[in-house]
């Protein structure tokens, strides 16, 4: 679909007109895009819980945006807490990890990877946003936790599929 009225740079964010650079939209676009690759990790992931929990995080990257586009508070410590909760259930599954986990693995696991990867880089955007648009704490808050928990769920991905994790050495190869 196209409506030609962005042709000048600008969009519309709600009620109100806005540059395509701004910070808005290229917060809303870092959250579009982890977004989109939770959908294709999703239709990797044999798992029903883990489904389940991809297809929670999706709404609530929905439920950020329109917070951000329209100030009204959507995200709060209790989705928080969701997370964080969830990466306890699924440590517990994986056992303890090892710092410095390589990525890869399994086809699941790689694919978790790659959306934690890129909720780092949005959060790191947000906090820079957070210096020129206002918006509230617990976005950065439930983003850091995101990455948390995705990172648990590749290494139980792994584990489920009987992949041992590569854990960086340097002795290695150097």
């Amino acid at each position: 679909m196209f409506t030609r009225t962005g042709d000048d740079g600008n969009t519309n964010v709600i009620n109100k007109r806005v540059g395509k650079d701004s910070p808005l939209v290229n917060m809303l676009g870092d959250l579009d895009e982890v977004n989109s690759f939770l959908g294709l990790a999703l239709a990797k992931l044999p798992w029903d819980d883990m489904k389940k929990d991809i297809e929670k995080i999706q709404y609530e990257l929905f439920a950020i945006g329109e917070e951000l586009s329209t100030g009204n508070i959507k995200i709060t410590q209790e989705n928080v807490k969701w997370l964080e909760e969830r990466t306890i259930a699924y440590r517990k599954e994986s056992g303890p990890v090892k710092l410095f986990v390589i990525p890869g693995g399994s086809e699941e696991a790689s694919y978790l990877h790659v959306a934690r990867s890129i909720v780092r880089r949005v959060e790191r955007n947000a906090v820079k946003y957070s210096k020129e648009i206002e918006f509230d704490k617990w976005i950065i808050v439930y983003l850091n936790r995101l990455s948390s928990l995705l990172f648990s769920m590749a290494i139980v991905a792994n584990k489920r599929k009987g992949i041992e994790e590569r854990i960086y050495d340097i002795r290695k190869y150097f």
